[in-house]
């Protein structure tokens, strides 16, 4: 498990700057929508790629947190 290889310290920053991150590109995308400007196409990359490593990295962050007993 990743927990095995990957402190819980180290995988929370991993998981708040993936979000920081997920805040910027969204609102550089919004920005431009905004304007009615042309979407650069490394935006367009960016924001795919971006929802491509989210899926593996939410993934990895649910087989990571400890099941509640209620």
């Amino acid at each position: 498990m990743l927990t095995d290889i990957i402190p819980a310290s180290v995988r929370r920053r991993v998981y708040a700057v993936f979000a920081v991150l997920g805040v910027v590109i969204g609102a550089t995308q919004v920005g431009y929508a905004a304007a009615d400007a042309g979407q650069p196409v490394a935006l367009t990359v960016v924001l795919a790629v971006y929802a491509f490593v989210g899926g593996a990295l939410g993934f990895t962050a649910a087989q990571n947190t400890p099941a509640v007993d209620r």
